[in-house]
């Protein structure tokens, strides 16, 4: 009895500390994130549920008057067919940049990591259009894509393909590839960064037992550079669908969402909304929409993606 006895007053003397120890840790843990929860609750959260309250409520951006008329706002967006459009229209961004763009990069990532000298100068110039201002871009395409004194019209008569000439950025059919186009070029290089990165941690030992056994250059990519890029996939693919489902200003300098509507993406949309239009509420409701597919599509990305990293 007397043993039982000391044995759980030993148990509850070494248990309190460690449960101290452990809410201490917590603690000092909360402090030192404190600033970036008050950023994230001021300048996210907040304005999240703002746009919420917004969106059951009329306002024209000057009126003090804020009349709450129910569902009407939410009513009108999904009667909306230019809201729509650009909601395809952003799809379409987001299929081309997961599978193309991340493709371009993680080939490219690949090439370069077998080159032995001149690592760098790949590096920055293959991440060199990320550090330029979307302005600067647009304005480069814009010149690069016009239909009467365009280089890309130009380069075609001079080799003979005249024929081939296209008003790139004025016709319904070219437009949206042409601003697809200019997005991956734009934003691929980030991604880049990370596959190589990702590739230079890859251990050699597992491409020289590879060798060993006889594999080839894909096999050796489908069973070890590719499980081993798991993580880096993830984060990449997550950061690519993201960027492409709020791309703004690239469409904005290039096409303002024309020619009609064939280049309208959500974002734009809800601008034109807002600041042309002056419906904010309608506005408000058009981002809650868009926003909950964003959350909606981030969260079935990571657990896809958990998966996998668990197969």
């Amino acid at each position: 009895m007397s043993a039982h006895l000391a044995t759980s007053a030993s148990r509850r003397s070494f248990g309190a500390p460690r449960r101290r120890g452990s809410a201490r840790k917590t603690l000092l843990g909360l402090l030192f994130l404190s600033p970036a929860i008050v950023l994230i609750a001021t300048f996210t959260i907040t304005p999240f549920a703002q746009a919420i309250l917004l969106s059951f409520q009329s306002w024209d951006g000057v009126s003090p008057d804020t009349p709450f008329i129910g569902w009407k706002n939410y009513e009108s967006v999904f009667k909306n067919e230019a809201f729509w459009a650009s909601m395809q229209n952003v799809a379409v961004f987001a299929l081309v940049g997961f599978f193309i763009g991340n493709g371009l990069a993680i080939a490219m990532a690949v090439a370069v990591n077998k080159v032995v000298r001149g690592k760098t100068f790949f590096r920055t110039v293959f991440y060199l259009p990320g550090v330029l201002s979307v302005v600067v871009v647009g304005l480069i395409f814009t010149s690069l894509f016009s239909p009467q004194s365009g280089v890309l019209n130009r380069l075609l008569d001079i080799v003979g393909l005249g024929a081939f000439q296209q008003n790139w950025l004025g016709d319904p059919a070219l437009a949206l590839p042409s601003v697809i186009a200019v997005f991956i070029w734009f934003h691929w290089g980030f991604g880049f960064l990370l596959f190589l990165a990702g590739l230079q941690d890859i251990p050699s030992e597992l491409y020289e037992a590879a060798e060993l056994d006889g594999a080839r250059a894909w096999s050796k990519f489908r069973y070890i550079t590719w499980p081993q890029l798991a993580p880096v996939t993830t984060i990449v693919s997550l950061l690519t669908l993201l960027a492409a489902l709020q791309v703004f200003g690239t469409v904005q300098v290039l096409t303002n969402g024309g020619p009609g509507y064939h280049t309208m993406v959500p974002t734009l949309q809800i601008y034109a909304e807002a600041f042309t239009n002056h419906e904010y509420g309608s506005a408000a409701a058009m981002s809650v929409v868009f926003g909950g597919a964003l959350v909606l599509l981030s969260l079935v990305q990571l657990a896809v993606s958990a998966r996998r990293s668990r197969a």
